[in-house]
This record gives C-alpha cells, sequence and structure tokens, in this order.
C-alpha cells in the first residue's frame, strides 16, 4: 500500500474510531462496528450506481472512503456517479456516518457521443437468429436488453449496440422490451425504436398473430408512437444479414432468377446467397421493381426489400443515406402498373470527417459558411455533360451537403451559387449554371430542407477560382458554391 493510500486507510479507521465514541457518548443513532459501518455505505452506494444506471462503475469501500473502478463512458459520467456516492448515505462528514470522499481509478473516459435520432433496432432472421444493433443509454439497459431477448427468443443471439446519449426521455427501455416481446410473435421481422416512434414490421404467417401484433403496436400511448407493417408471406424478397445480401423467394423463369442474381452481384460489394426458387408466380412484370429498386437496395446499411403482389407491393425497410433514398424515390416512380411502392428506410448519419477538429468559431453564421466551405472544398456536385441533371456519383457529396444544412441555425439562408467555365456562349452558360444551381435546391426541397430557405443564382463563368487555359482550371470553375445569408426580416 502506498504511503497516500495508508494516510487514507489510517483516516478512515480513526474517523470510524471517533464515529463510534460519538455514537456511544452523543446523541447518535449509530451503534455499529468499523466493519459495519463500512459495508452499510458500500450497500448504499452500490444500490445508488444501480439505481443510476452507473452499470459501469464498481465501487469499494475503505471506511467512509469510497472509489470507483471501470470503464466510464465520459467525463461526466465520473462526475455524476462520484456525487452520487457521496450523497448515497446522507450528507456525509466524519461524524455524520456518511462517505467523506470519492476517488477514482478509472481506465481512460471514452466520450460516448450524442446520437439523433436515437436508433435501436431488434432483428430476427428467417433462420430464427436474433440480432440486436443500433445505440443503447447505457451498459445496464445493454445487458437488460439482451437478457430479455434471450428471454423470449432463447436462439442465436448477436448483440452488436453500442452506447450513445440522445435517448429520450421515460421508459425507453420498456419500450424496447415491449418491441422485442412484440418481435418474437413474427416469423421473421425488425423492430426499430427511433426516438419515440417505435416500427414493428416482418412477416406473420399466423393471422391471429398478425392482427394482435398490428393492435398492440399502434396503441401505444403518448408520448410514444407506434406504427405496425406486418404481411403476410411475401413472394420475393431481399435482405441485408451479417453483411450478406440474402435473395429469397419465387422468380417466374430462370432468366428472371439469373438476371435478379446478377444485378446483386453488379451492385453489391460482398457475399451473396441466392435462396431463390423457380416457379409460376402468375404476377405480371413485377421484375420490372427488382430492376429500379434493388440497385439502390444494396447499397443499404440494413433491411428488407420485400414484393408481396396481393396488397401491399414493393416495400423498403432498414437504413440508407439520403441520397440512396432520395434516387430509390426517383427510380421506384418509374415503376408502371398497378403495384404499390412505400419506401420507409430511416436516413443514417453522415460523418463530416472534413470538419473533424475543427474549430467553426462561435458566430452562426460564420460556423455555417465555413463547413460549407470546408464541405465543397474537399467535394463537388458532379453533372452529366452539357446539361442539369445531377450525377448519381455525387452522391455522397449530396448526403454532406444535407447533413451541413442540418446543423446550420434555422435563422440562415442558404445561397446556391452555379459556376461555369468559358467554354462556350456566356449566355448559355448562364443559363446552364442557374439550371445546376436550380437542381441542387430541388434536390434539396426534395430530400426535406425548407425550400423558402434556398436562394439559387447562377453566375456563368463571371467568378472564376482559377484560370480557364487548362482542363484542370476549366475544371474547378465548374462548381456549385453556398453563401450563408441572415434571414431579413
Amino acid at each position: 500500500m502506498s504511503a497516500y493510500n495508508t494516510i487514507v486507510a489510517g483516516l478512515s479507521a480513526s474517523g470510524l474510531v471517533l464515529l463510534g465514541f460519538v455514537a456511544t457518548h452523543g446523541q447518535s443513532d449509530f451503534h455499529m462496528s468499523a466493519a459495519q459501518m463500512q459495508a452499510t455505505l458500500q450497500a448504499k452506494a452500490e444500490a445508488a450506481l444501480h439505481d443510476g444506471d452507473f452499470g459501469w462503475a464498481t465501487i469499494t469501500m475503505d471506511g467512509q472512503v469510497a472509489t470507483i473502478t471501470g470503464n466510464a463512458p465520459s467525463d461526466g459520467a465520473i462526475a455524476a456517479a462520484q456525487q452520487l456516492v457521496l450523497t448515497s448515505a446522507g450528507p456525509g462528514g466524519w461524524l455524520r456516518g456518511g462517505i467523506v470522499r470519492v476517488e477514482t481509478e478509472l481506465t481512460e473516459a471514452t466520450e460516448v457521443s450524442v446520437v439523433s435520432p436515437f436508433v435501436w433496432r431488434a432483428t430476427k432472421t428467417e433462420g430464427q437468429d436474433y440480432i440486436l444493433t443500433g445505440v443503447v443509454p447505457s451498459e445496464a439497459l445493454q445487458t437488460e436488453l439482451a437478457t430479455a431477448a434471450m428471454s423470449v427468443m432463447p436462439n442465436t443471439l448477436s448483440d452488436r449496440t453500442k452506447l450513445a446519449e440522445g435517448a429520450p426521455d421515460g421508459d425507453w427501455g420498456e419500450i424496447a422490451k415491449f418491441g422485442l416481446t412484440q418481435l418474437q410473435k413474427l416469423d421473421s421481422g425488425e423492430a426499430r425504436l427511433t426516438d419515440r416512434v417505435l416500427k414493428v414490421s416482418g412477416i406473420a404467417m399466423d393471422d391471429a398473430n398478425r392482427i394482435a401484433v398490428t393492435a398492440a403496436v399502434s396503441n401505444l400511448s403518448d408520448p410514444w408512437q407506434g406504427i405496425a407493417r406486418i404481411s403476410g408471406p411475401s413472394l420475393w424478397t431481399a435482405e441485408h444479414i451479417d453483411g450478406a445480401l440474402v435473395l429469397s423467394g419465387s422468380c417466374e423463369t430462370d432468366a428472371d432468377r439469373a438476371e435478379i442474381a446478377q444485378i446483386a452481384q453488379t451492385h453489391f460489394d460482398g457475399p451473396i446467397i441466392d435462396n431463390m426458387t423457380v416457379a409460376d408466380t402468375q404476377y405480371e412484370d413485377w421484375i420490372q421493381g427488382v430492376r429500379l429498386g434493388l440497385p439502390h437496395f444494396t447499397q443499404f446499411e440494413s433491411g428488407e426489400m420485400a414484393f408481396e403482389p396481393e396488397e401491399i407491393g414493393f416495400t423498403f425497410d432498414g437504413e440508407a443515406s439520403t441520397s440512396t433514398l432520395q434516387f430509390l424515390r426517383e427510380d421506384m416512380g418509374k415503376l408502371e402498373g398497378d403495384y404499390a411502392v412505400t419506401i420507409d428506410a430511416e436516413p443514417v448519419a453522415v460523418i463530416l470527417e472534413e470538419l473533424q477538429g475543427v474549430d467553426l468559431g462561435d458566430d452562426p453564421l460564420q460556423a455555417c459558411q465555413a463547413s460549407f466551405d470546408l464541405i465543397m472544398d474537399a467535394n463537388a456536385v458532379m453533372f452529366e455533360t452539357g446539361n442539369a441533371v445531377i450525377s448519381r456519383e455525387s452522391g455522397i457529396t449530396l448526403d454532406k451537403i444535407m447533413a451541413v444544412s442540418d446543423t446550420c441555425a434555422e435563422t440562415l439562408l442558404f445561397e446556391v451559387g452555379g459556376h461555369t467555365d468559358t467554354s462556350g456562349a456566356r449566355e448559355a452558360n448562364m443559363t446552364l449554371s442557374q439550371d445546376r444551381a436550380q437542381a441542387v435546391a430541388n434536390y434539396m426541397r426534395d430530400a426535406g430542407f425548407e425550400a423558402e430557405r434556398l436562394i439559387v443564382k447562377g453566375y456563368g463563368p463571371d467568378i472564376p477560382k482559377t484560370d480557364n487555359e487548362t482542363p484542370e482550371g476549366r475544371a474547378m470553375n465548374r462548381r456549385i458554391e453556398f453563401t450563408v445569408q441572415e434571414r431579413s426580416e
């Protein structure tokens, strides 16, 4: 024991001796030995940590001095745990019999990010395996949900959840457990809790289960909202499972099956499991929906694409980038015939690595402008040659534009400026730059941004970034720029 620890232990023992004296000769209610007192303080501190959801922390007592050990999620969590332990047995102090000091012996604190939206997801596969992904607010709830999953789903469980802050107030854990209970009644599917919205989707072969789950989820009370998307067996599905793309269901012909498999191989960078069969489906031209939608679905991070011809048509669930979802909507809008299309997927957060470690300052306008400048200097919105059609290769740039837009103050306006090089007639370049700027503004509007906060202006070749003497210079001058402005009263 170090000298410091020896002094602490000695002081603690002295404190307890003095405490015993006061208990004998004064008015204190403490009539217990030093060992009993230490055990009592430890029990109260452990109970406080448990009730406060500090599952990462372990407490040990040395007299009236507490030591917290563990892997803390953040500095804020350390401070909160210390305060909780310090007051767990009353106001503290040598004479009052409480905890007098809380020390820490912690591994390096791992900062937990604040996530919005706060998404947790449980998936039940056709093979009856269960996967937990997304984020949870504490280690204690992480353990509780895994235990709850095993209690209702005693099959293989893969828990890939991570800790994060940002969970809504209220019984978040109980709602997640409720979702697990409903998921257990499905043959396969997903329970996804996004902030205060629980969505349960999947397949239930049994009509009674389908009705029961739909009713239970739909009747969640405020402030929670329940959405049920429970269907019968799908004719054909594509699903992201454990890093693989799984194709299942019936195809009309061998040629259709081969074409679908080829679409998957062309667009998906990972293992493909082909469980498709060939059977007379008696449904016309549904493969056209697969041709339009599967290339985009392969880019989803998770989820299922399904075709149920009788009532639902094509459905898309899961998570994908904003641009992937937007391009999917555009292409599925071209589907001819009577099949409905439902795209009920969540956009995923975009990492803005260009902004990491950069001090953007405290002024909202300057910070927003600096963010746009850094993003657009490192990325470009590409267009088809000679026109204003945005290239699908610009998806990641568009995602970052939307992410930056969402971080800026709502009082700010954005001018979307289009610029060209000097090739061709000036009048044509002015028109082209205006049309391209408008195309970007239209994309932002269609992706959910407020149209009234967007200003569109085409500058043609009038404000070059560099000279137009080289192909590289002309390429730099063909660009989209954002200028941030205050909203005028």
